[in-house]
Protein backbone atom coordinates (compact mmCIF):
# COMPACT_ATOMS: atom_id res chain seq x y z
CA UNK A 1 0.00 0.00 0.00
CA UNK A 2 1.24 3.21 -1.18
CA UNK A 3 2.67 5.80 2.03
CA UNK A 4 1.76 8.95 -0.28
CA UNK A 5 -1.60 11.08 -0.01
CA UNK A 6 -3.55 10.47 -2.72
CA UNK A 7 -5.58 13.61 -4.46
CA UNK A 8 -9.37 14.44 -2.85
CA UNK A 9 -11.44 16.46 -3.55
CA UNK A 10 -12.63 19.24 -1.27
CA UNK A 11 -16.42 17.67 -1.10
CA UNK A 12 -14.30 14.31 0.87
CA UNK A 13 -11.95 16.28 2.65
CA UNK A 14 -15.26 18.18 4.66
CA UNK A 15 -17.17 14.56 4.75
CA UNK A 16 -14.17 13.40 6.67
CA UNK A 17 -13.96 15.83 9.05
CA UNK A 18 -17.71 16.61 9.78
CA UNK A 19 -16.51 12.19 10.30
CA UNK A 20 -13.78 13.70 12.37
CA UNK A 21 -15.94 16.19 14.21
CA UNK A 22 -18.05 13.10 15.92
CA UNK A 23 -14.84 11.44 17.39
CA UNK A 24 -14.02 15.01 19.01
CA UNK A 25 -17.55 15.25 20.42
CA UNK A 26 -17.34 11.26 21.58
CA UNK A 27 -13.64 11.86 22.88
CA UNK A 28 -15.05 14.73 24.65
CA UNK A 29 -17.02 13.09 25.65
CA UNK A 30 -15.36 10.38 27.32
CA UNK A 31 -13.01 13.12 29.16
CA UNK A 32 -15.31 12.93 32.71
CA UNK A 33 -15.86 9.27 31.98
CA UNK A 34 -11.92 8.32 31.75
CA UNK A 35 -11.82 10.50 35.10
CA UNK A 36 -14.07 8.31 36.93
CA UNK A 37 -12.60 5.21 35.74
CA UNK A 38 -8.91 6.17 37.10
CA UNK A 39 -10.21 7.42 40.49
CA UNK A 40 -12.58 4.23 40.85
CA UNK A 41 -10.13 1.85 39.89
CA UNK A 42 -6.49 3.42 39.49
CA UNK A 43 -4.85 5.16 36.87
CA UNK A 44 -3.18 2.43 34.87
CA UNK A 45 -5.29 -0.29 35.98
CA UNK A 46 -8.23 2.05 34.21
CA UNK A 47 -6.30 2.11 30.73
CA UNK A 48 -5.44 -1.42 30.90
CA UNK A 49 -8.70 -2.89 31.50
CA UNK A 50 -10.10 -0.72 28.71
CA UNK A 51 -7.30 -1.85 26.34
CA UNK A 52 -7.69 -5.18 27.05
CA UNK A 53 -11.59 -5.02 26.37
CA UNK A 54 -11.23 -3.61 23.48
CA UNK A 55 -8.75 -5.92 22.17
CA UNK A 56 -10.70 -8.82 23.05
CA UNK A 57 -13.76 -7.56 20.75
CA UNK A 58 -11.56 -6.82 17.89
CA UNK A 59 -9.99 -10.31 18.22
CA UNK A 60 -13.77 -11.63 17.83
CA UNK A 61 -14.88 -9.74 15.56
CA UNK A 62 -11.75 -9.29 12.60
CA UNK A 63 -9.86 -12.31 13.59
CA UNK A 64 -9.22 -12.74 10.13
CA UNK A 65 -7.53 -8.94 10.33
CA UNK A 66 -5.16 -10.03 12.97
CA UNK A 67 -4.09 -13.65 11.52
CA UNK A 68 -3.12 -12.26 7.89
CA UNK A 69 -1.30 -8.97 9.09
CA UNK A 70 1.59 -8.75 7.60
CA UNK A 71 5.42 -7.95 9.75
CA UNK A 72 4.97 -4.32 7.86
CA UNK A 73 1.74 -4.17 9.31
CA UNK A 74 2.84 -4.64 12.58
CA UNK A 75 5.81 -2.37 12.53
CA UNK A 76 3.52 0.26 11.14
CA UNK A 77 0.91 -0.43 14.07
CA UNK A 78 3.99 -0.43 16.67
CA UNK A 79 4.51 3.24 15.84
CA UNK A 80 1.33 4.22 16.62
CA UNK A 81 1.40 2.48 19.74
CA UNK A 82 4.51 3.67 20.77
CA UNK A 83 2.91 7.35 20.78
CA UNK A 84 0.05 6.38 22.07
CA UNK A 85 1.08 4.87 25.14
CA UNK A 86 2.91 8.00 26.33
CA UNK A 87 -0.31 9.54 25.06
CA UNK A 88 -2.35 7.18 27.58
CA UNK A 89 0.03 7.08 30.76
CA UNK A 90 0.35 11.40 30.38
CA UNK A 91 -3.56 11.34 30.07
CA UNK A 92 -4.32 9.66 32.38
CA UNK A 93 -2.47 10.29 35.35
CA UNK A 94 -2.71 13.83 34.66
CA UNK A 95 -6.84 13.08 35.13
CA UNK A 96 -5.75 12.16 38.57
CA UNK A 97 -3.84 14.81 40.20
CA UNK A 98 -6.08 17.78 37.93
CA UNK A 99 -9.23 17.74 36.72
CA UNK A 100 -11.46 16.73 33.47
CA UNK A 101 -11.91 20.30 32.02
CA UNK A 102 -8.45 21.29 32.82
CA UNK A 103 -6.50 18.62 30.83
CA UNK A 104 -9.43 19.32 27.79
CA UNK A 105 -8.34 22.71 27.48
CA UNK A 106 -4.56 22.30 28.13
CA UNK A 107 -4.21 19.01 25.54
CA UNK A 108 -5.71 21.01 23.10
CA UNK A 109 -2.76 23.09 22.73
CA UNK A 110 -1.59 19.98 20.31
CA UNK A 111 -3.55 22.14 17.37
CA UNK A 112 -0.76 24.49 17.06
CA UNK A 113 1.89 22.10 17.31
CA UNK A 114 0.66 20.17 13.97
CA UNK A 115 1.06 22.40 11.32
CA UNK A 116 4.46 22.83 12.89
CA UNK A 117 5.31 19.46 12.90
CA UNK A 118 4.04 19.17 9.25
CA UNK A 119 6.11 21.53 8.46
CA UNK A 120 9.04 20.17 9.89
CA UNK A 121 8.54 16.62 8.60
CA UNK A 122 6.99 17.47 5.37
CA UNK A 123 9.11 20.73 4.49
CA UNK A 124 5.28 21.73 3.56
CA UNK A 125 4.58 25.04 4.89
CA UNK A 126 1.10 24.86 5.77
CA UNK A 127 -1.38 27.74 4.37
CA UNK A 128 -2.45 30.95 6.11
CA UNK A 129 -5.89 29.56 7.09
CA UNK A 130 -4.82 27.09 8.58
CA UNK A 131 -2.19 28.46 10.54
CA UNK A 132 -4.43 31.56 11.49
CA UNK A 133 -7.52 28.28 12.28
CA UNK A 134 -5.58 27.23 14.57
CA UNK A 135 -3.98 30.48 16.17
CA UNK A 136 -7.53 31.31 16.73
CA UNK A 137 -8.18 28.19 17.72
CA UNK A 138 -5.65 28.39 20.66
CA UNK A 139 -6.79 31.29 21.96
CA UNK A 140 -9.98 30.09 22.60
CA UNK A 141 -8.54 27.41 24.67
CA UNK A 142 -6.38 29.24 26.70
CA UNK A 143 -9.80 31.73 27.89
CA UNK A 144 -11.40 28.55 28.55
CA UNK A 145 -9.01 26.79 30.56
CA UNK A 146 -7.80 30.06 32.22
CA UNK A 147 -9.16 31.28 35.89
CA UNK A 148 -8.28 33.78 38.03
CA UNK A 149 -5.82 32.09 40.91
CA UNK A 150 -5.40 29.26 38.49
CA UNK A 151 -2.76 26.86 39.73
CA UNK A 152 -0.41 25.17 37.21
CA UNK A 153 0.21 21.78 39.10
CA UNK A 154 2.15 18.32 38.18
CA UNK A 155 -1.30 17.60 36.50
CA UNK A 156 -1.23 20.31 34.34
CA UNK A 157 2.27 19.75 33.35
CA UNK A 158 1.54 15.99 32.32
CA UNK A 159 -1.35 17.29 30.21
CA UNK A 160 1.19 19.20 28.20
CA UNK A 161 3.50 16.61 27.82
CA UNK A 162 -0.07 14.57 26.89
CA UNK A 163 -0.24 17.11 24.25
CA UNK A 164 2.83 16.97 22.72
CA UNK A 165 2.09 13.41 22.67
CA UNK A 166 -1.69 14.03 21.12
CA UNK A 167 -0.20 16.14 17.83
CA UNK A 168 2.63 13.01 17.41
CA UNK A 169 -0.83 10.38 17.28
CA UNK A 170 -2.75 12.95 14.55
CA UNK A 171 1.14 12.88 12.49
CA UNK A 172 1.45 9.53 13.08
CA UNK A 173 -2.19 8.29 12.50
CA UNK A 174 -1.94 9.83 8.91
CA UNK A 175 1.62 8.22 8.06
CA UNK A 176 -0.29 4.61 9.14
CA UNK A 177 -3.36 5.02 7.91
CA UNK A 178 -2.15 5.42 4.18
CA UNK A 179 -0.10 2.40 5.33
CA UNK A 180 -2.34 0.02 6.72
CA UNK A 181 -6.04 -1.17 6.42
CA UNK A 182 -7.51 0.86 9.49
CA UNK A 183 -9.47 -1.71 10.74
CA UNK A 184 -6.58 -4.03 10.55
CA UNK A 185 -4.51 -1.08 12.33
CA UNK A 186 -7.32 -0.51 15.09
CA UNK A 187 -6.87 -3.72 15.68
CA UNK A 188 -3.20 -4.34 16.09
CA UNK A 189 -2.17 -1.45 17.78
CA UNK A 190 -4.97 -1.79 20.83
CA UNK A 191 -3.76 -5.14 20.87
CA UNK A 192 -0.06 -4.40 21.38
CA UNK A 193 -1.51 -1.43 24.00
CA UNK A 194 -3.53 -3.82 26.07
CA UNK A 195 -0.02 -5.94 25.95
CA UNK A 196 2.13 -2.96 27.23
CA UNK A 197 -0.57 -1.21 29.89
CA UNK A 198 -1.56 -4.65 31.54
CA UNK A 199 2.90 -5.35 31.93
CA UNK A 200 3.09 -1.13 33.45
CA UNK A 201 -0.22 -1.78 34.98
CA UNK A 202 1.14 -4.97 37.09
CA UNK A 203 4.47 -3.81 37.76
CA UNK A 204 3.36 -0.35 39.17
CA UNK A 205 -0.04 -0.81 40.81
CA UNK A 206 -1.76 -3.60 42.74
CA UNK A 207 -4.65 -5.20 40.49
CA UNK A 208 -7.79 -3.92 40.68
CA UNK A 209 -10.85 -6.22 42.57
CA UNK A 210 -12.80 -6.92 39.81
CA UNK A 211 -15.47 -8.62 41.55
CA UNK A 212 -16.31 -5.97 43.26
CA UNK A 213 -16.49 -3.35 40.14
CA UNK A 214 -20.22 -2.41 40.45
CA UNK A 215 -22.54 -1.34 37.40
CA UNK A 216 -21.76 2.13 36.61
CA UNK A 217 -17.57 0.89 36.72
CA UNK A 218 -18.68 -1.55 34.25
CA UNK A 219 -21.03 0.47 31.98
CA UNK A 220 -18.59 3.05 31.85
CA UNK A 221 -16.14 0.85 30.68
CA UNK A 222 -17.61 -1.03 28.24
CA UNK A 223 -18.57 3.02 27.16
CA UNK A 224 -14.96 3.96 26.73
CA UNK A 225 -14.35 0.81 25.40
CA UNK A 226 -16.81 0.08 22.12
CA UNK A 227 -17.26 4.13 21.31
CA UNK A 228 -13.77 6.07 22.43
CA UNK A 229 -11.69 3.27 21.99
CA UNK A 230 -12.99 0.87 18.70
CA UNK A 231 -15.20 2.88 17.16
CA UNK A 232 -13.22 5.83 17.42
CA UNK A 233 -10.05 5.18 16.19
CA UNK A 234 -11.71 3.23 13.18
CA UNK A 235 -13.51 6.65 12.26
CA UNK A 236 -10.17 8.23 12.37
CA UNK A 237 -8.08 6.46 10.38
CA UNK A 238 -10.06 6.02 7.67
CA UNK A 239 -10.77 10.04 7.93
CA UNK A 240 -7.25 10.70 8.24
CA UNK A 241 -6.57 9.06 4.89
CA UNK A 242 -8.40 11.87 3.29
CA UNK A 243 -8.20 15.09 5.45
CA UNK A 244 -4.39 16.50 6.21
CA UNK A 245 -3.52 16.64 9.38
CA UNK A 246 -3.55 20.09 10.53
CA UNK A 247 -7.57 19.95 9.64
CA UNK A 248 -7.33 17.08 12.32
CA UNK A 249 -5.61 18.74 15.10
CA UNK A 250 -8.15 21.95 14.75
CA UNK A 251 -11.25 20.04 14.83
CA UNK A 252 -9.48 17.67 17.31
CA UNK A 253 -9.66 20.71 19.45
CA UNK A 254 -13.52 20.73 20.02
CA UNK A 255 -13.05 17.70 22.32
CA UNK A 256 -11.65 20.18 24.57
CA UNK A 257 -15.30 22.19 24.41
CA UNK A 258 -17.09 18.86 24.40
CA UNK A 259 -15.25 17.80 27.53
CA UNK A 260 -16.08 20.89 29.17
CA UNK A 261 -19.66 20.96 28.67
CA UNK A 262 -19.63 17.25 29.66
CA UNK A 263 -17.58 18.14 32.83
CA UNK A 264 -20.30 20.99 33.45
CA UNK A 265 -23.46 18.92 32.69
CA UNK A 266 -22.57 16.09 35.11
CA UNK A 267 -21.62 18.30 38.07
CA UNK A 268 -17.53 17.67 37.97
CA UNK A 269 -16.77 21.11 37.18
CA UNK A 270 -18.79 24.87 37.53
CA UNK A 271 -20.09 26.95 34.57
CA UNK A 272 -17.75 29.67 33.43
CA UNK A 273 -18.93 32.51 30.96
CA UNK A 274 -15.57 32.71 30.04
CA UNK A 275 -15.90 28.88 28.83
CA UNK A 276 -18.93 29.63 26.61
CA UNK A 277 -16.63 32.66 25.34
CA UNK A 278 -13.58 30.42 24.88
CA UNK A 279 -15.56 27.73 23.14
CA UNK A 280 -17.00 29.91 20.39
CA UNK A 281 -13.45 31.11 19.56
CA UNK A 282 -12.42 27.28 18.91
CA UNK A 283 -15.37 27.00 16.78
CA UNK A 284 -14.52 30.37 14.63
CA UNK A 285 -10.96 28.58 14.54
CA UNK A 286 -12.23 25.31 13.45
CA UNK A 287 -15.02 27.75 10.72
CA UNK A 288 -11.67 29.68 9.11
CA UNK A 289 -9.94 26.27 8.42
CA UNK A 290 -12.26 24.90 6.77
CA UNK A 291 -12.48 28.11 4.27
CA UNK A 292 -9.69 26.92 2.97
CA UNK A 293 -11.50 23.58 1.21
CA UNK A 294 -14.83 25.62 0.52
CA UNK A 295 -12.76 28.14 -1.30
CA UNK A 296 -10.56 24.85 -3.17
CA UNK A 297 -14.20 23.57 -3.71
CA UNK A 298 -15.30 26.51 -5.57
CA UNK A 299 -11.56 27.01 -7.42
CA UNK A 300 -12.47 23.46 -8.92
CA UNK A 301 -16.21 24.08 -9.86
CA UNK A 302 -15.40 27.38 -11.53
Amino acid sequence: MSGERESYTARQIIAADMALLAVAFIWGAGIPMSALLTREVSPLWAVALRMILSALVLAVMFPKKIITATREDWRSSFYLTAVLTGTFITMTFGLFYSTASKQAFIGGLNVIMVPLFVWAVYKKKPSAWVFSGAAVTTLGLMVMGFTPGMEFNFGDFLSLIMAVFYALQVMVAGFCARRVEPVRLVALHIIMLAVIMTALALFFEPPPNIAAFNLKIWATLLCVSLCNTIICFVIQFRAQRVTPETHVAVIFSLEGFFGYLVAVASGQDPFHLQGALGGLLVVAGIMTTEIESFIKRGERQG
